[in-house]
C-alpha cells in the first residue's frame, strides 16, 4: 500500500474516533458512563471491522481476481487498485488505463455511428477487439501479479513483456480507429460499403492472426488463461 493510501487510512480511522468520541459525549448526558462507554467500544469496534472490509475488498489482489473481470470498467478498477500499491510497473499500468479508456470511447462511438444497431456486422469487430483487448489486460495484470521482489534480476524480462502487449493493444485500436472512420463515410456514400466491409475483414484478421501468434510463441500464457 502507498504513503498516501495509508494517510487516508489513517485520516479515516481518526474521523471515526472523533465521531465516536462526540457520540460519548452526548450520551453520557442521558445514560451511565458504563453505558456510554460500551456503545463506544461497539462504535469503535464496528468501525474496525468495516475498514478492514472495505480495505480487503479493495485490494489490488483481490479486485484483480479473474472471475470478477468480466468488462472493461472491472479492469479499469483492477488496474486502478494496483496503481495504489508499490508496483514497480506503475507506468505501464497506466499506459493500460489510456488504452482502456480509448477502447470505450471508440467503442462509444461507433455505436452511436450504428445507432446501436443489433444486427450490424460491425458490432461483432466491435465485440472481437474488444475480448482481444481484455484479454491482453488479464496477461498485463498476472504478470504483475506474479513479480517477486526479491528477484529484481527478472525485472527487465517483465518490462519486454509489457511492453510487447501494450504495443499489441495499440496497434489493434489504432486498426479499429480506421474501421470506425471507414464505417462512419457509409452515411455520406453508399459506394464506401464494399470498402468498409474490406477494413471489417482486414481487421478480423489482423486481430485473429496477432492472438494466435502471440499464443505460439508464449505458451505458458495460454496455461494461465485457460486456468483461470
Amino acid at each position: 500500500m502507498k504513503n498516501t493510501s495509508r494517510i487516508i487510512v489513517v485520516i479515516a480511522a481518526a474521523c471515526e474516533m472523533g465521531l465516536g468520541l462526540l457520540l460519548y459525549h452526548f450520551l453520557s448526558r442521558s445514560i451511565s458512563a458504563t453505558g456510554a462507554l460500551g456503545i463506544l467500544a461497539g462504535w469503535l469496534l464496528l468501525s474496525v471491522i468495516a475498514d478492514g472490509l472495505i480495505l480487503h475488498g479493495s485490494s489490488a489482489s483481490v479486485v484483480s481476481d479473474a472471475k470478477k473481470l468480466q468488462t472493461t470498467d472491472d479492469y479499469i478498477k483492477a488496474f486502478n487498485a494496483w496503481l495504489q500499491e508499490d508496483t514497480p510497473f506503475e507506468d505501464y499500468i497506466k499506459i493500460a488505463l489510456k488504452h482502456l479508456d480509448s477502447l470505450k470511447r471508440k467503442q462509444k462511438a461507433l455505436r452511436s455511428i450504428l445507432d446501436d444497431s443489433k444486427d450490424s456486422p460491425f458490432l461483432n469487430t466491435a465485440n472481437e477487439v474488444d475480448a482481444y483487448i481484455l484479454a491482453n489486460c488479464k496477461r498485463i495484470l498476472n504478470r504483475v501479479m506474479i513479480f517477486d521482489s526479491n528477484e529484481p534480476h527478472k525485472y527487465n524480462m517483465h518490462v519486454a513483456y509489457l511492453q510487447e502487449i501494450l504495443g499489441e493493444n495499440a496497434r489493434v485500436l489504432s486498426e479499429f480507429e480506421n474501421l470506425i472512420l471507414e464505417v462512419s463515410q457509409i452515411g455520406d456514400d453508399a459506394t464506401a460499403v464494399t470498402p468498409c466491409l474490406n477494413e471489417l475483414t482486414n481487421a478480423l484478421r489482423s486481430v485473429r492472426k496477432s492472438n494466435a501468434e502471440f499464443m505460439s510463441e508464449h505458451p505458458e500464457e495460454q496455461e494461465q488463461m485457460r486456468m483461470q
